[in-house]
C-alpha cells in the first residue's frame, strides 16, 4: 500500500514539473519590427503597432519594454525629459476611467529611465497610464515624440510575454435565494364538514327531545298535581256529606243529624 501511494505521489510530483516546464516555455520575449519607423516628432508617431501584430494583453507583471531610437533633433529641447514614450490606444473601452465621452481611451506612458538613445518602461507604468490592467480593447500601441525633439525608432524589445492572451476568466456568483416559508393553511375536508353538519344535527335532535322531554313532564307533573287536587276536592265534599249525617244503629244507615234531634 505505502508503494502505492509512494509510486502516486512521484508520478504527481513528475506531472507539477512537467506543467511548470510548460508554463515556463510560454513565456518568452518578443521583437518588435521597426524597419518602418520613421522620424516624429512634437507628439508625432514613429512607429505604430496594431494588436493583430502584437496584443498588450500578453505582457505580465515581469514585462519591460525597451525602446532604442536615433535623435534626429533636438529642436532646442532639452533631456530634462523623455524624448520618446509610448502611447496606448483603445478605440472602443467606455468602461475606462479614462475614456472619453466617446469611449476612446489614450494613455501616454513615460518611461522609468532613459537617455538620448534608449528608454526602458516597465508594467506597472502602462497599468497606471492605461487606468487598468485589462488590456482586452486596446487596439494600437504607439512609438512617440511627446517633443519638439525629432527621433525615430530603431527597435522595441518587450520581455516576459505570454505567447498568447490569457483567456479572461469570469467568476459567475449564484445568489441563493431562500423561499419565504408557506404560511400554514387549515384546510376543512367535506368529510369533516359532513361530520360537523351531522353532529350540529345531533345535538339539536338532542336539544329538541331533551326540551320535548321537559314539556311532556311539566306536563306531567301538572296533570298529577290537578289529579291530586281533585281527589282533595271530592274527599272534602264527601267528608262534608258525611260530617252532616250519622250512623243510626236501629236502622244501620245513615240519617240527617237533624231529624235525629
Amino acid at each position: 500500500m505505502f508503494r502505492k501511494l509512494l509510486s502516486v505521489l512521484v508520478s504527481a510530483a513528475a506531472a507539477v514539473s512537467m506543467f511548470t516546464m510548460t508554463a515556463s516555455a510560454e513565456i518568452s520575449d518578443v521583437n518588435i519590427d521597426c524597419s518602418n519607423a520613421k522620424n516624429a516628432g512634437t507628439w508625432g508617431k514613429s512607429l505604430t503597432i496594431s494588436a493583430e501584430e502584437f496584443a498588450l494583453g500578453r505582457i505580465t507583471e515581469k514585462t519591460q519594454i525597451v525602446i532604442t531610437y536615433e535623435m534626429i533633433d533636438l529642436k532646442g529641447t532639452d533631456m530634462s525629459s523623455s524624448p520618446v514614450a509610448i502611447a496606448v490606444q483603445a478605440d472602443s473601452d467606455p468602461e475606462n476611467p479614462f475614456a472619453d465621452d466617446k469611449g476612446s481611451v489614450w494613455a501616454e506612458v513615460q518611461p522609468k529611465t532613459y537617455d538620448e538613445s534608449s528608454a526602458m518602461f516597465y508594467y506597472e507604468d502602462i497599468v497606471k497610464a492605461y487606468g487598468s490592467k485589462d488590456f482586452s480593447k486596446v487596439t494600437y500601441v504607439h512609438i512617440i515624440a511627446p517633443s519638439a525633439a525629432i527621433i525615430k525608432a530603431s527597435s522595441m524589445y518587450i520581455t516576459d510575454c505570454n505567447d498568447t492572451v490569457p483567456e479572461t476568466t469570469t467568476t459567475t456568483t449564484t445568489t441563493v435565494t431562500e423561499a419565504a416559508p408557506e404560511e400554514e393553511t387549515t384546510t376543512t375536508t367535506v368529510a369533516e364538514t359532513t361530520t360537523t353538519a351531522e353532529n350540529k344535527n345531533v345535538f339539536s335532535a338532542a336539544e329538541k327531545e331533551s326540551s320535548s322531554s321537559s314539556g311532556n313532564v311539566l306536563f306531567i307533573v301538572i296533570g298529577v298535581v290537578c289529579g291530586i287536587g281533585l281527589a282533595v276536592a271530592i274527599i272534602f265534599i264527601i267528608m262534608s256529606k258525611k260530617s252532616s249525617k250519622a250512623f243510626d244503629t236501629a236502622t244501620g244507615k245513615f240519617v240527617d243529624k237533624k231529624k235525629m234531634k
